[in-house]
């Protein structure tokens, strides 16, 4: 019995397997960083829409967001003026051509009296002249009547082009000067995206590959575009405008939110899986093995963060070895089965 107790005391414990991680190189790459921000959808061309009179508005027929379309009538201003001128230039141009028909039959009663040797050539030549005059005063109460019955016109406000309504700058009942805007339209065909970015990214963004544009609402809608315009200083937010002019914005609704990706040129740097960092506190580290597949924290300075990646601005050196999987039940200085990625 005692050298049955002796034979278990003396048998060796089997080992502990070694943990498995997997290890990736360190190697410098070109890393093309990217920045996501916000904007809205906008028309190329948006049209202010006045009136070519003034007057108090009466109607407003467009609410802002409604489609119009081109000729639609959008508001109205009161019309009693114009309608007053243009009875008054009706009464005028009929009282003119009275008068001309008039000055016709004694230019013809003239003309037979004369020629009969019954009047005298000054009476004749005075129905002429009186003819003439006539016929130039009914021809100028044509023209104000014309121009009475134009203005009448111009208190309907139309829409020039397709669109959609995104201001309107007045209210019933207020006067309204003429050429002062009633209305903004966006009119419909190409589309541009308006984002307001920092001025340090502006600085180093590359402007030369083309801006990735999605619905927030839909990220499946998407379409690329190009920089057409941006704006020479900050605005109120402290940021620079830029206007990017989509390739197929016909199904982005105007107003709409939108991300869109822009890249900075590409840099030398160390780009690793984020699943290599191990965060403590607020110092970022990765684990690093040795020749020996001893591993150990090493902390290092983080330039930027990526969707699943993280930049490395110093801290490790080409030829490092990081785990990048199997970081989660680790220790300093444990020995670890390594399967190698490469670089």
């Amino acid at each position: 019995m005692a050298s049955l107790s002796a034979c278990f005391s003396s048998a060796t414990p089997p080992e502990k397997p070694l943990a498995l991680v997997q290890v990736q190189s360190v190697a410098l790459s070109d890393v093309a960083k990217s920045l996501k921000i916000t904007g809205a959808v906008q028309s190329r061309a948006e049209t202010p829409v006045a009136f070519l009179t003034a007057g108090q508005l009466t109607e407003l027929g467009a609410k802002i967001g409604e489609a119009v379309t081109k000729g639609q009538v959008l508001a109205r201003l009161s019309s009693q003026e114009q309608e007053a001128d243009v009875e008054a230039a009706a009464a005028g141009l009929q009282a003119a051509e009275v008068r001309l028909k008039q000055a016709n039959a004694t230019l013809d009663r003239q003309k037979s009296l004369f020629d009969q040797g019954l009047t005298t050539k000054s009476a004749f030549d005075g129905a002429q002249t009186a003819l003439e005059t006539a016929s130039n005063s009914r021809d100028s109460a044509q023209a104000q009547l014309d121009l009475a019955q134009e203005s009448a016109g111009y208190t309907e406000l139309k829409a020039p082009a397709d669109g959609v309504i995104i201001r309107r700058l007045y209210e019933i009942d207020e006067v309204v000067q003429a050429g002062s805007p009633v209305y903004v339209i966006a009119e419909n065909g190409p589309r541009k995206a308006a984002l307001n970015v920092q001025e340090t990214a502006i600085a180093r963004w590359d402007r030369s590959r083309p801006v990735q544009v999605s619905l927030v609402s839909n990220p499946a809608i998407s379409t690329t575009g190009t920089v057409t315009e941006v704006a020479p200083s900050l605005d109120a937010t402290g940021t620079v405008q830029v206007k990017v002019t989509l390739d197929d914005g016909s199904k982005m609704p105007l107003g709409s939110a939108v991300t869109a990706v822009l890249y900075w040129p590409a840099e030398t740097r160390i780009d690793l899986p984020a699943s290599a960092l191990w965060q403590t506190g607020e110092v970022a580290q990765v684990w690093v093995v040795d020749a020996q597949n001893i591993v150990a924290l090493k902390p290092v300075e983080i330039e930027s963060y990526g969707t699943d990646d993280v930049v490395i601005s110093s801290g490790l050196e080409p030829g490092d070895r990081v785990v990048v999987s199997g970081t989660q039940f680790l220790s300093p200085q444990q020995k670890v089965d390594v399967q190698d990625l490469g670089a």
